[in-house]
């Protein structure tokens, strides 16, 4: 098994009465891209900022490379911070800016033709060696991030730390951009944990995720895992888009759970006979035909989106669904409507919401 670049181990960090991280024990393997995601507050750019040394933990160790780091300075840390705002000195020309952790660390007085190729070396990889006299204002936010990944990469960190180092670009760009990190990743090679509210970034970009709410660890596995088994409702309801269609049943034990009138079969137990249970229904995965066993109800709204159209469908039962179609010719408002779904795509929790 591969060696761990970082190590988190029963990590913990409050603020008063809050606690922002709980019981943190996780492992970032060698050149792995993990992310962190959940939603604002849930303790993920905490658990960077306690990796950097921005912040210290309440309790717990954390190491690189085998090395305990509580104790050291951030600057002796060897750990590359890449911030959302991308945080560079406007006074500083491009190469300015990509030089300054050298600078930082008394490089310049050593060795001027060292930070030179250094700095070079860092441009060329982010693609902006043609930018290296212009200020920050001359630049656009793709070029500005780009930046201060150079800025990043000029040290030569064992570990790359990235806080939503997307959020404030323009959808295009972001995707354009994001492409652009896998492929320096991957040339690079250093272990690297990536921060986002974003599942598209996370689903997309990940060798691993981890998903946090709360402080709290609620799953971790590669996004096929993630997003096919989630281990909990809050996991199913925040991994994928279209949300998950969330709807109470009743267990009829073995794999089969009644949902209203309907039975539907499940790949996964259900638990003991007459138990309530949360069934779980990714709009993605419904078929749209009328089968023994199928989803009736009236299109209630219809949203085209381009590639596909998210149709809403009014069933009598606790809250309409949302289903995923590809072709909505033949489902117009008013219309009814049939959907079935596989026996593999038919989750089921339990009343406390962990997955059967």
């Amino acid at each position: 098994m591969a060696s761990a670049a970082v190590e988190y181990r029963s990590v913990n960090k409050v603020y008063g009465d809050f606690v922002a991280v709980h019981n943190l024990d996780l492992s970032i393997l060698q050149r792995e891209f993990l992310v962190l995601l959940g939603p604002s507050g849930c303790g993920k750019s905490t658990i960077l900022k306690l990796l950097a040394g921005i912040e210290d933990p309440t309790a717990g160790e954390i190491f690189v490379n085998g090395n305990l780091v509580n104790y050291l300075l951030p600057r002796d840390r060897n750990v590359a911070m890449v911030f959302q705002n991308y945080a560079l000195y406007p006074h500083m020309s491009v190469a300015e800016n990509i030089a300054y952790p050298l600078k930082a660390r008394k490089w310049a007085a050593r060795d001027r033709t060292s930070v030179r190729d250094k700095v070079l070396q860092a441009a060329k990889l982010v693609e902006i060696s043609d930018q290296l006299g212009k200020l920050p204002e001359a630049l656009s936010g793709g070029q500005r991030q780009r930046v201060a990944l150079a800025r990043a990469l000029v040290r030569d960190p064992e570990v790359f730390a990235m806080d939503e180092p997307l959020s404030n670009l323009d959808a295009q760009l972001r995707d354009t951009m994001r492409q652009h990190l896998i492929a320096l990743h991957r040339r690079v090679g250093k272990a690297t944990i990536y921060v986002t509210h974003d599942q598209h970034e996370a689903m997309t970009m990940a060798d691993r995720v981890v998903v946090l709410k709360d402080g709290v660890v609620q799953q971790i596995g590669t996004p096929a895992e993630v997003y096919n088994a989630p281990t909990n409702t809050f996991v199913a309801g925040f991994v994928g888009h279209p949300r998950m269609n969330f709807v109470p049943g009743i267990s009829l034990g073995g794999r089969s759970v009644r949902v209203g009138k309907l039975d539907l079969q499940s790949s996964c137990g259900t638990g003991p006979e007459g138990e309530p249970v949360m069934v779980g229904l990714r709009p993605t995965d419904a078929k749209f035909e009328a089968s023994l066993n199928c989803i009736r109800g009236t299109v209630s709204a219809s949203e085209f989106t381009g590639a596909d159209t998210i149709v809403t469908l009014s069933t009598g039962l606790s809250e309409d669904l949302r289903f995923r179609l590809i072709d909505s010719s033949s489902c117009d408002l008013g219309q009814p409507a049939a959907f079935s779904y596989a026996a593999e795509h038919v989750h089921v929790f339990d009343k406390g919401g962990q997955r059967m």
